[in-house]
């Protein structure tokens, strides 16, 4: 083992006292590259009282006042004064316009005698042909999870209201 030891010290002598340094020890390492950032996207969900509530993706900075304009705007009865549409919507940020139903329609029928799915309440609901108080709940909680209904054509996106049940309930309801 001492042989070996006094072989290895002998040759790395020999290396040095002859200025040939293998690569590994003579060049200092490479810098790394610096490249330019990419912008990233900034994914936010916009939901509440705005005409197409969903998840928007932008590829630079973004303001919450354009989230929601993407987002279709706000609706009528929207609390506009409860969110500031001037702050920077982070990566990631939900934001929420809440509704203002002061001076909105009452609840339960509109003028022509037909239902309002979107304020009409569960027992107003269950006066639908067809429409008990479980579907009266499953219709208020697509509601209440994916905000009001754009069309009444919507409605068919609520389980348990297939075509024919639609084409029972399309002349009985306004959004």
């Amino acid at each position: 083992m001492k042989k070996v030891l006094i072989g290895v010290c002998l040759l790395a002598a020999l290396f040095i006292l002859q200025g040939a340094l293998p690569d590994w020890l003579e060049e200092p390492a490479a810098m790394p590259a610096v490249e330019a950032p990419q912008p990233q996207s900034a994914y936010v969900y916009v939901s509440g009282a705005v005409r197409k509530p969903g998840l928007y993706a932008f590829d630079e900075t973004v303001r919450v006042g354009e989230a929601v304009h993407a987002a279709g705007g706000v609706l009528p009865y929207a609390d506009a004064a409860a969110v500031n549409f001037a702050d920077e919507a982070a990566d990631g940020m939900h934001i929420h316009i809440p509704y203002d139903l002061n001076g909105a329609p009452s609840v339960g029928e509109a003028d022509d005698g037909r239902i309002n799915i979107n304020e009409a309440d569960e027992e107003k609901l269950g006066e639908l042909p067809g429409i008990g108080p479980a579907m009266a709940r499953k219709i208020i909680a697509y509601r209440d999870e994916h905000g009001l209904f754009s069309s009444i054509e919507e409605l068919q996106k609520v389980k348990g209201i297939g075509p024919a049940k639609y084409k029972e309930l399309q002349d009985k309801v306004t959004i």
